[in-house]
């Protein structure tokens, strides 16, 4: 069974949150709540960007970080 993760990057590091999300659809949602609602990631990662990733290493979705 595959699992979601949420990834910052910024071209010079990068991050995940650790997650064993179950869908596809939740970690999405997740991560859009993120760049709402903002985060410490979110502010370290400012103008890099933010993806689900699953357990084989697939980007299945992502976002550019806006500068704040």
């Amino acid at each position: 069974m595959k699992t979601y993760d949420i990834y910052f990057s910024d071209g010079s590091s990068s991050d995940n949150k650790g997650f064993f999300i179950k869908t596809e659809e939740k970690a999405i949602r997740m991560a859009e709540d993120m760049l709402v609602k903002g985060n410490s990631y979110i502010e370290d990662y400012a103008g890099g960007t933010i993806s689900v990733v699953d357990s084989e290493g697939n980007t299945v979705w992502s976002k550019p970080i806006p500068v704040q």
